[in-house]
C-alpha cells in the first residue's frame, strides 16, 4: 500500500515569473533650448518650463510625449508584446526609417519668442530647436547689452522674428558671438553675458552686427530660423549706405541702442 502525497508550489516573494513584455523604443527626441545660454548648441541649457507644441506634419504611426525641456517620439510597435522575458537582442533599438516632423512651439508664459521648425528624425541622436527670449524677458547683466528696433526701409514695417548676430573681437584670434531675436514689433534686447572685462591696453571692443530675416514675416506667425536670409543694414554713420554687416564698438557694462544714421531704428532691406 502506498501513500499518495500532493505537493503545492508556493510563490517565492523574491521571484517574479514574467509572462509577457512590452517593448517600446524611442525613435528620437527634440530638445527645446535657450539659444542665449551658450554659444555652442551642445552647451545650451534646456528650457525649464512646459511649452505649447503644435504639430502640423507627423506620420500617423508616430506617437509623442512632451516633458520639460524635451519631446520624445516613438513608433507603434508591430508586435507590442513579447512572450516571457526579453533577450538582449530583442531589447536592441531597431533601425528607424527617417521621418519628418513639422510644427510650431510657443511659450504661454511669454518668456520666449515662438518658433517654427521642420526636422527629420529617426537617427536617435536627438535634435535641437533653439528659442530666443522675448525682449521683455532678457536679463541684462553687468556685462551690458545692445538694444533697438528694426524696420524695413522701403515699407516702414517692423522686422518680426529677425535673427541678430553680434561678433565681438576680443583679441587677434579670438572672436565671440552673441545672438538675439526681434519680437513681433521688431524690438530686440541682446544681453552680452559672456563679454569679459576690457584689457588694460584698450578702451573698447570692435564688433560687427549682422541681421537675418524674411521680408514677408508676419507678427502672427512664428518663423523657422533656418529659413531666414541675410539682410542689408543701413550704416550708423552714412545715410542710405546699406551693408551686409555694420561695425560697432562695444564696452562692457554699457547698454547701447543701435540705430541707422539719423534714425531711431535700424533700417534694413533685402540683399
Amino acid at each position: 500500500m502506498t501513500e499518495n502525497t500532493t505537493e503545492f508550489e508556493l510563490a517565492d516573494a523574491t521571484r517574479v515569473r514574467v509572462l509577457e513584455t512590452n517593448i517600446l523604443h524611442a525613435s528620437d527626441v527634440i530638445y527645446w533650448l535657450d539659444a542665449t545660454s551658450a554659444e555652442a548648441t551642445t552647451d545650451m541649457t534646456r528650457i525649464e518650463h512646459p511649452l505649447d507644441l503644435t504639430l502640423t506634419q507627423k506620420p500617423a504611426a508616430i506617437k509623442f510625449f512632451s516633458s520639460v525641456g524635451k519631446t520624445a517620439f516613438w513608433s507603434t510597435p508591430m508586435e507590442p508584446m513579447v512572450d516571457g522575458a526579453t533577450t538582449d537582442a530583442q531589447r536592441q533599438r531597431p533601425a528607424v526609417t527617417p521621418f519628418l516632423i513639422k510644427g510650431t512651439v510657443r511659450d504661454s508664459s511669454g518668456h520666449f519668442n515662438p518658433a517654427a521648425f521642420a526636422l527629420t528624425l529617426g537617427s536617435g541622436d536627438g535634435s535641437a530647436v533653439k528659442l530666443f527670449p522675448a525682449p521683455s524677458a532678457v536679463r541684462v547683466t553687468a556685462s551690458g547689452a545692445i538694444q533697438g528696433n528694426i524696420v524695413f526701409a522701403d515699407s516702414g514695417m517692423p522686422l518680426a522674428w529677425g535673427l541678430l548676430t553680434l561678433s565681438v573681437t576680443l583679441g587677434l584670434a579670438e572672436i565671440i558671438h552673441f545672438q538675439g531675436q526681434t519680437d513681433a514689433k521688431g524690438d530686440f534686447v541682446m544681453a552680452l553675458k559672456r563679454l569679459p572685462p576690457l584689457p588694460l591696453s584698450i578702451t573698447e571692443f570692435s564688433a560687427e552686427l549682422r541681421i537675418d530675416g524674411l521680408s514677408n514675416s508676419s507678427p502672427l506667425e512664428p518663423v523657422n530660423i533656418a529659413d531666414l536670409t541675410a539682410l542689408k543694414l543701413e550704416s550708423a554713420s552714412v545715410q542710405n549706405n546699406f551693408l551686409t554687416s555694420i561695425p560697432l564698438t562695444i564696452r562692457p557694462g554699457e547698454i547701447k541702442r543701435i540705430t541707422s544714421f539719423n534714425k531711431s531704428f535700424i533700417a534694413v532691406q533685402t540683399a
